[in-house]
Formats: structure tokens, C-alpha cells, sequence
């Protein structure tokens, strides 16, 4: 059964009770809220999520909502709960959409160490994956939402997940993060997307996220094989411009963006470098998004793995 499938009702009662438990790649999540204002944001974006039966394994278990008594009588502030145990500091309740989904990638970003994790969003197509690490405000998201939207699989939006030995990306396919101006211009982009509501006051500013397509559910099982990685940069008015990488500077640079890198030891080491190996590496700067998306679609059409 889908998220979709089930009554608002329904869904209500399952997020405040047993818990809605959900796969994403290869992690089963249970997710809990007693918050009435999440159930409907978050049945948008899990909208083609296939429910997972509640008595197997469970790799980490999201909760947000008040940690004690106080916090449910003040009605301001909500915890992170994870695996029954509070993680950080209260936050602001106005905040529990996009806190929410910043905890569920925190359990990626933190757990997983059978798993070289990179800060990266990952990409299909024709089975070859590229993969797009980028600072934050380089157009990461931007990028990612707009290939998505134009026959592009998503793996992800934040993590490219390899096991050391097995060079295949593994799909952890989530609600794609967008913050500030890059909101109307994905609106403007593809004006039939379905979005999540708008959360100012945050620290990176208003975000939003895009729901997940049916596409990057139901091929979540299938794992391409890398093929590009290319680090975007959106600058306005600039010109489309794709520069040949070395395979010694995309090391270097990715691995600054793994999560778990130096915890990996060898295998981190010998892992990455077999990916960098793999792919043709670049730097890209743009302005025009359909313009980059045509550019990086013929180019990964020409590539062999």
C-alpha cells in the first residue's frame, strides 16, 4: 500500500500512533509526529512511499513532537526524538516541517558507516548516474530538482551511498530541499511540480521541498553505475561553461564532502578513489537551467561504463 492510498485520517492516526514506517533505499525509517500540522505536508511528499510492514527491521526510528509535559502545555517547541532518544535542542514548532526532514537525512549523514557517504545529490540516466556535490548557495538543489523534472531519476537530492567493494550508487531517494529564490524559480522552471508549504525563518532562509516522483520510488532497487561527477555553480548572466576536473582535484574536493570519510579508513580511501576512477569530472557554471540540463543530458548519452 502507498502513503497515497490511505485517508488523511488515517494517515493522522498511523503518524501518532504506531508510527508510518517507510523505506528509502536501503534504510526502513518509522516515522512518528503527534503534530497535526505535519500529516498533510508529509503525506504530499511520501505521496508514492510504499508502506512497510511495522514488525521487521527498523533501522532508525524519527520522531518530532513535545519531549515532556511542559513542552505540550507550552505548545511552542518540539524535540527531536531519534531511536526513543531526544537528540538537540527544542525548536521552534513553526519550524517541524523542515526540521523534520533535516533529521531524517541527519540519521544518514551519521549512522551508516558500513556505507561511504558523500554530501552529493545523485542523478539517472540511461543508467549512469551523475553525481553533483556542492557548497551550500552553489545551485546543488537547483539543479538536482530541475533534472529531476525533465526524465532524470532521482537517487537523492543530499547523499551519493556506496559500499565499499561494489561500485553500483545505491537510490535513497528523498524530498528534494529547495531554500529562498530557488523555490520560484523551480515553480517558474515546472509549473505543474508539487511542492510541500514554504517554511521562512529558518537558518538557510525559506525552504521548501519537492515531492518525490513515482519513478524514484519504484526504481529504488536499481542501482546505476557512476558514471560524472560535476560540481555546479549557478551564476546569473554567466554562460554555460563545463571544465575538465582532474581526477586528483575531484578527490580532494569530494572528499571534503564526505560524511564519513576519514571513519572508513582504507576502505573509505580505496572506495572513493575507484569511484573518482570511474567518472569523467568537471566543474560546471550556469545560468540557464534547461540549457545545463540539455548539456548534461547529451553528455552523459556519449559516456560508457
Amino acid at each position: 500500500m502507498r502513503v497515497s492510498e490511505l485517508q488523511p485520517e488515517q494517515w493522522v492516526d498511523l503518524l501518532g500512533g504506531p508510527g508510518a514506517c517507510l523505506r528509502m533505499g536501503p534504510f526502513v525509517y518509522r516515522m512518528r509526529t503527534t503534530l497535526p500540522e505535519l500529516a498533510r505536508p508529509l503525506q504530499t511528499l511520501y505521496h508514492y512511499y510504499h508502506l512497510q510492514p511495522d514488525d521487521g527491521f527498523i533501522d532508525f526510528e524519527v520522531a518530532i513532537q513535545p519531549r515532556n509535559r511542559w513542552e505540550k502545555l507550552r505548545g511552542r517547541h518540539v524535540s527531536f526524538i531519534i531511536d526513543g532518544r531526544p537528540v538537540f535542542t527544542p525548536f521552534a514548532r513553526q519550524l517541524a516541517i523542515p526540521m523534520f526532514e533535516w533529521a531524517v537525512n541527519w540519521c544518514v549523514f551519521t549512522r551508516p558507516h558500513q556505507y561511504l557517504v558523500l554530501h552529493s545529490a545523485v542523478l539517472e540516466h540511461d543508467n549512469k548516474a551523475i553525481i553533483l556535490p556542492g557548497r551550500p548557495g552553489a545551485g546543488k538543489s537547483t539543479l538536482c530538482a530541475g533534472l529531476s523534472l525533465r526524465n532524470w531519476r532521482l537517487l537523492s537530492d543530499e547523499v551519493c551511498v556506496i559500499r565499499p567493494g561494489d561500485p553500483a550508487l545505491i537510490p535513497v531517494p528523498r524530498p528534494v530541499g529547495l531554500k529562498e529564490k530557488s523555490i520560484e524559480v523551480i515553480k517558474a522552471f515546472e509549473p505543474s511540480v508539487t511542492m510541500g508549504p514554504a517554511t521562512p525563518g529558518t537558518r538557510k532562509g525559506t525552504v521548501a521541498h519537492i515531492q518525490v516522483d513515482q519513478q524514484a520510488i519504484d526504481k529504488a532497487d536499481q542501482k546505476p553505475m557512476p558514471a560524472m561527477i560535476v560540481f555546479p555553480t549557478y551564476k546569473a548572466d554567466s554562460p554555460l561553461t563545463l571544465t575538465p576536473l582532474s581526477k586528483a582535484q575531484t578527490f580532494l574536493r569530494i572528499a571534503g564532502d564526505a560524511f564519513n570519510f576519514s571513519i572508513l579508513g582504507d576502505a573509505g580511501f580505496e572506495t572513493l578513489s575507484q569511484l573518482v576512477e570511474r567518472c569523467d569530472c568537471y566543474t560546471l557554471t550556469y545560468s540557464d537551467m534547461q540549457g545545463a540540463i540539455d548539456h548534461l543530458t547529451a553528455l552523459i548519452k556519449e559516456k560508457q561504463v
